[in-house]
């Protein structure tokens, strides 16, 4: 069979977000979290709503990519979070703690750059959601 080639237009122009795989990645990311807390339920979700501010910084939210909560029942009022930030070409992820709303940032992970295989570095941060929230950071 023969290949055939696609040329692309001006208009047509894919963003560094498409080309990277970010876009695919972040579109999958609730999928990912939905199969983990199946396997392994840990009692984890996504936010409801997007929250108000982190560290106090309302700015911020504009390059939250997503947010996933913990609800500890051993540890009631005293939800942790796992948020990333789109970071110029990076995606860093936080655990944070989650109240009214508000996210208070307690540790930052390690940054992801290489979207195409994000899974298993996101499955390194939702284990370590589950750590902090154990650990009582």
């Amino acid at each position: 069979m023969e290949k055939t080639e696609v040329i692309r237009r001006p208009y047509e122009q894919t963003t560094w977000e498409e080309e990277s795989g970010l876009l695919d990645f972040l579109a999958k990311v609730y999928a990912e979290v939905a199969r983990f807390e199946s396997t392994f339920d840990f009692n984890i979700s996504p936010l409801p709503s997007p929250p108000k501010s982190v560290d106090g910084d309302g700015e911020l939210l504009k390059n939250v990519g997503f947010v996933v909560i913990r609800r500890n029942s051993s540890l009631v009022g005293r939800d942790y979070c796992l948020y990333s930030v789109l970071k110029q070409r990076s995606l860093a992820g936080f655990i944070g703690v989650y109240a009214d709303g508000v996210i208070e940032t307690v540790r930052e992970l390690q940054p992801m750059t290489e979207f195409r295989s994000g899974t298993a570095m996101l499955h390194d941060w939702l284990r370590a959601l589950v750590k902090a929230s154990c650990d009582k950071i």
